[in-house]
């Protein structure tokens, strides 16, 4: 049991880390691309688990630039939906595990 805890652990950190990259990298959307400071990101948690990230272009959260929502089916990260300033889906990741946890793919559908 413990050893698919890790493996969920370290596939959600993971996804995680790459998120904060991109984040990092002004992926998140906002400020010139090679300034990230200029964005504001908040992130939403639910019963402990990251749920939603939203990024506006300052600390006001006057004018939206990003979002993106995580779903989770029995504890393993399924799928993330990233929208752009006007809240319209721009791209959809879905991802799969095989019957033992580990990662099958990562599908994109960009809308």
């Amino acid at each position: 049991m413990s050893d698919i805890l890790a493996q969920i652990g370290n596939k959600l950190g993971a996804e995680v880390k790459y998120l904060q990259t991109q984040i990092d990298a002004g992926g998140g959307g906002g400020g010139s691309g090679t300034d990230p400071t200029d964005d504001y990101t908040e992130s939403t948690f639910t019963n402990g688990v990251l749920t939603a990230m939203t990024t506006w272009t300052d600390n006001t959260k006057a004018v939206l630039v990003s979002g993106k929502s995580f779903t989770y089916t029995s504890g393993l990260l399924t799928q993330v939906v990233e929208s752009d300033e006007n809240n319209t889906t721009t791209l959809t990741k879905t991802i799969t595990y095989d019957s033992n946890g580990n990662l099958e793919s990562i599908t994109k559908d960009y809308a």
